[in-house]
């Protein structure tokens, strides 16, 4: 998979999500780039992004992140979004959680997922060479689908939409699109 056609086809992959919403908090945004063009293609929406590591330079306002903590109160936006981040963290659901905390309506994460060992070493080989010049942390965290729902319920979070997908005819790594939201607490359901 090429950074082109990741720039190409994600973004309105994306946005098909997104269309209903009106602030995102994209959430290990790098540089900005795949926000910034969902924001050409939903010109209302308006986005802001954290990141651990600051990239001179970003397309939409970045501020620095612990990784851990989102400092934004309770359902500041309507979404967040997770785009090829979880696979980097050791805990997946931290970051779901507190996404989940964050946004008032929904998280849409993008991600891989794998099915035979030959789609993981291609992951992992994808993601050194991606990512090692950037200092971005390597923990190759790459899931299959059933432990996707596990990391889900784990943090809380209600699957609403699963969508997979290739960027091009030659494009072999799995991609996913996952929407989420937070699973009604007993107390939500009896006053709704």
């Amino acid at each position: 998979m090429s950074a082109r056609s990741r720039l190409r086809y994600l973004p309105p992959r994306l946005a098909q999500h997104l269309g209903d919403v009106r602030t995102v908090l994209d959430c290990g945004s790098g540089d900005g780039e795949i926000a910034w063009r969902v924001t050409e293609l939903l010109p209302s929406l308006s986005v802001v992004g954290v990141d651990v590591i600051l990239q001179p330079a970003p397309r939409i306002p970045v501020s620095p992140y612990d990784g851990r903590h989102l400092p934004f109160p309770d359902g500041a936006v309507d979404a967040v979004t997770l785009i090829d981040v979880l696979h980097h963290c050791d805990d997946p659901a931290t970051p779901i959680r507190e996404a989940l905390r964050v946004a008032n309506r929904k998280v849409v994460i993008k991600d891989h997922y794998w099915v035979t060992w030959w789609d993981r070493m291609l992951l992992t080989l994808s993601d050194y060479l991606g990512n090692r010049a950037y200092g971005i942390a390597l923990h190759y965290n790459f899931l299959q689908m059933d432990e996707w729902r596990a990391v889900f319920e784990a943090a809380g979070a209600r699957l609403t939409s699963t969508e997979t997908f290739h960027y091009n005819a030659w494009d072999r790594v799995k991609q996913v699109v996952f929407v989420v939201e937070p699973i009604p607490s007993p107390s939500d359901r009896t006053t709704a």
